[in-house]
């Protein structure tokens, strides 16, 4: 693919964690605009290695107001259990459903179960921001096993009931021979898209046994929202950028960075 001439990202190798167990949307913004994107560590959805959690909601779900599920593996997950269950998608009927992402609403409205509400943004603020008054809200909230603990948090704040269930893990996939080719030249920048990317991250590393205060050394870190900064600065990883709450923002910010450098 050639790379868009007189870009600031032309030829800038941009390591990118993944964020999501689907595509990484931030490779294909970031090479569009000239950068040499690297994905690392890797990642693969498995189911959660215990059901009885989640088994356990589905018994007790005429005790819910409500279900939040965080991306198409929860629900896909969910579903299956329900089935094992023997217990029918009606059941959900009653209850108030909110579909965090695209995959979620996709894989519900497959199964001709209403969304009742789709956040526009996917931060604990954003997602709270449209559910309108929660105070005694009993709510089951199913997402990735591990997920940053900002929404629960936000909706208890706010005075709802929360119960919060494992619809899948992320296995972490990293090897040397990976690693060497993330690190085996020059990055320019560390692109985390959230704190989930900021968390897979650092387990790869772990993983390999890199000496990451060796291996950033002069590359630029950048950061989706504030979140996402706080979460990376927690973990030693202080960000040069943060942009707003989109990956889009993120792409922009690191062409103006780049672009400064340009004309220094």
């Amino acid at each position: 693919m050639s790379r868009p001439k007189g870009s600031p990202l032309s030829g800038k190798r941009i390591l990118v964690p993944p964020a999501r167990p689907e595509a990484n949307p931030l490779l294909h913004i970031l090479s569009r605009r000239g950068a040499e994107p690297i994905e690392f560590p890797a990642v693969k959805v498995a189911p959660p290695e215990d059901y009885s959690p989640i088994d356990k909601a589905i018994q007790e779900l005429k005790d819910f107001d409500g279900v939040i599920f965080s991306g198409s593996n929860c629900v896909i997950n969910f579903l299956e259990r329900l089935e094992a269950l023997q217990v029918g998608k009606a059941a959900l009927s009653e209850l108030k459903i909110v579909a965090i992402g695209h995959g979620a609403v996709s894989a519900l409205k497959k199964e001709a179960i209403e969304v009742h509400y789709v956040p526009k943004l996917h931060t604990a603020e954003g997602v709270t921001a449209g559910l309108g008054d929660v105070s005694h809200w009993a709510c089951l909230l199913v997402r990735m096993e591990g997920a940053s603990p900002n929404l629960p948090q936000r909706l208890r704040s706010l005075g709802a009931r929360v119960t919060e269930v494992a619809g899948y893990r992320m296995v972490i996939d990293a090897s040397l021979d990976m690693a060497e080719r993330a690190f085996g030249r020059k990055l320019d920048a560390l692109a985390l898209a959230n704190p989930t990317a900021v968390r897979f991250f650092l387990k790869g590393a772990e993983k390999v046994g890199l000496d990451l205060g060796k291996r950033l050394k002069e590359v630029a870190i950048a950061a989706v929202g504030p979140a996402t900064a706080e979460a990376a600065g927690k973990r030693g990883l202080t960000p040069d950028i943060i942009s707003k709450g989109h990956i889009a923002d993120l792409a922009e910010s690191l062409t103006e960075f780049f672009g400064k450098q340009l004309k220094r």
